[in-house]
């Protein structure tokens, strides 16, 4: 009985312990994984530009900008991170589909911005051909809706530039929760317009953590069974 207790007692301290440290499979969410600086291809992530307009997604090293080489700030994770960039107007989106953890989890990402334009325009569209537009949007959202989508496919918007913001900003980190979400798949949106003038937006380090579960009344009392049976057995072990 008391081996049983011991087992017992490791199984459920590893479940509650071990919990924070679970994490939803972002795949490459530093960035590191790349076709080369100043390429457009991430591992595990999808880079989709606007027919018809400049510029992308790049992977993006160092103190400059990767098509321009306009000074932004390192990448705050690694050697690499994913940054915007152009000499004409266009749209880019980068993307990836994660499934959330089971009992909720935590969507964090660092950014950073360097607008050149006179201010931010976010009007409800991605379409930089649509009238004036220079923003940044961070958004989690329904797989399957079009990957432009503003509207009903978004389920969380998570930031989103407005006019009177920073025109300039080192990286900083936003986190948001995700339990709504809970063991669904969501797909994680990072998009920037840019129709008013150069436009560089950064991203690193995009991680989402797994929550601690709530423990029950009975798993409490459970554990605190096992944790005094486990006291006497090596009591009586010594």
């Amino acid at each position: 009985m008391s081996g049983l207790r011991r087992n017992g007692l490791v199984v459920l301290a590893s479940m509650v312990l071990g919990a924070a440290s679970l994490a939803a499979q972002v795949v490459n969410g530093g960035f590191e994984t790349n076709g080369g600086a100043g390429t457009n291809t991430f591992a595990g992530w999808t880079v989709v530009d606007q027919a018809g307009g400049a510029g992308s997604w790049y992977a993006q090293t160092g103190t400059g900008s990767p098509l321009n080489g306009f000074p932004v700030p390192a990448p705050p994770e690694g050697v690499f991170a994913a940054m915007t960039d152009t000499v004409n107007p266009g749209s880019h989106v980068l993307y990836q589909d994660i499934v959330v953890p089971s009992t909720g989890g935590q969507l964090s990402f660092g950014f950073t911005l360097r607008n050149q334009a006179a201010g931010f325009i976010s009007p409800p569209t991605l379409d930089y051909t649509a009238g004036p537009n220079q923003q940044f949007r961070v958004d989690v959202m329904n797989p399957g809706a079009p990957v432009t989508d503003v509207g009903a496919g978004v389920l969380l918007n998570v930031f989103q530039t407005n006019p009177g913001d920073l025109l300039v900003s080192p990286y900083e980190y936003v986190t948001a929760s995700l339990s709504a979400f809970a063991g669904q798949t969501v797909r994680l949106r990072f998009a920037e317009v840019d129709n008013q003038l150069f436009f560089n937006a950064g991203v690193d380090n995009v991680q989402v953590g797994q929550s601690i579960p709530t423990l029950s009344f009975p798993m409490l009392a459970s554990l605190g069974v096992l944790l005094a049976a486990g006291a006497a057995w090596k009591l009586r072990a010594m």
